[in-house]
């Protein structure tokens, strides 16, 4: 029993959704929206709530009119499920441009701020003073004199205001 009356409320709800909404337009040009039909003296139309369906396709328009149109027609429209994905398949590719750039730009600052401090070590090195020795080719070990320390002081410093700056 109690089945048939929520049976019976549930449909006269869902009919009264379905009611029609009158738009009426008077002589003054001011328009009423209503339930009840529109009086004598007006224009009348009404309007259904119904949910729009997709517009119908229109008939194939000639080779020139399309190419007339261009891309104005497309930004016009709603856009289809393709161009939707397309769009998307375009910001994803952006995004992930924009993060590789991102990380390039990290690498090699990094990679700036290394070639800095060992730059400023070598100098720090040279600066200090004392004996500086090398390796030759025949792997005999031999201490630069003070001229060969001077130069490549110079060349740190070099190193340092081109790494550093």
């Amino acid at each position: 029993m109690i089945r048939i009356v929520l049976f019976a409320v549930a449909f006269l709800a869902a009919a009264s959704a379905h009611a029609q909404v009158h738009k009426c337009v008077d002589a003054a040009g001011k328009i009423i929206y209503s339930q009840d039909p529109c009086p004598a003296n007006t224009k009348s139309g009404t309007i259904s709530r119904n949910v729009i369906s997709a517009p119908a396709t229109a008939p194939e328009a000639a080779p020139a009119d399309k190419a007339a149109k261009g891309d104005a027609a497309k930004k016009a429209g709603p856009k289809t499920t393709a161009e939707r994905e397309q769009d998307f398949r375009k910001r994803q590719q952006d995004q992930a441009k924009a993060e590789k750039q991102s990380e390039q730009k990290s690498a090699e600052a990094q990679l700036k701020q290394e070639n800095c401090r060992s730059a400023r070590e070598r100098l720090t090195t040279y600066e200090v003073g004392g004996r500086v020795s090398r390796i030759n080719a025949q792997g005999e070990r031999y201490y630069l004199e003070d001229a060969q320390i001077e130069q490549e002081k110079a060349r740190a410093r070099a190193d340092v205001a081109r790494a550093c700056n």
